[in-house]
């Protein structure tokens, strides 16, 4: 059994939200007495992906808002914070897709090294915001 934690702080992008973002916050909710997730702003989106968000930051907050599983939605900028913010949001976890496993992402090795646990859920494999953008340009679902 997964401990569970007070609070965990889920980051994302959370674009065109679909099933799969739906079950890592259930998940998710099922090691977290409270969810904070963080949203990755429109420019860090622009930044590292190269276009903006299909749905702009104030739209996938209020999304986000809505979800049962979720306590407070704050933002992000495409990374885990930095501990200090991570502390002061009372977040014990952070929780990733574990395509994010062997991956680079700023912040997160030094949370991990401060206390903080990252915990890995499993992608979604059959579903993902890349794969309905594509079939959005397409019609091809790949």
């Amino acid at each position: 059994m997964i401990k569970k934690y007070v609070f965990v702080y889920v980051p994302g992008t959370w674009d065109l939200f679909h099933v799969g973002h739906l079950r890592l916050l259930k998940k998710a909710s099922g090691v977290a007495h409270n969810l904070i997730v963080g949203i990755d702003t429109d420019k860090a989106v622009k930044r590292d992906k190269g276009e903006f968000p299909i749905i702009p930051y104030k739209e996938r907050a209020e999304l986000l808002k809505a979800c049962q599983y979720v306590k407070k939605v704050t933002w992000n900028n495409h990374t885990v914070p930095s501990v200090g913010r991570l502390r002061k949001l009372g977040a014990e976890a952070v929780i990733l897709a574990d395509c994010w496993r062997n991956k680079y992402l700023t912040g997160k090795e030094e949370a991990r090294r401060e206390g903080i646990k990252i915990v890995y859920f499993p992608y979604t494999k059959s579903t993902s915001t890349t794969k309905i953008k594509e079939k959005i340009r397409t019609g091809v679902e790949k």
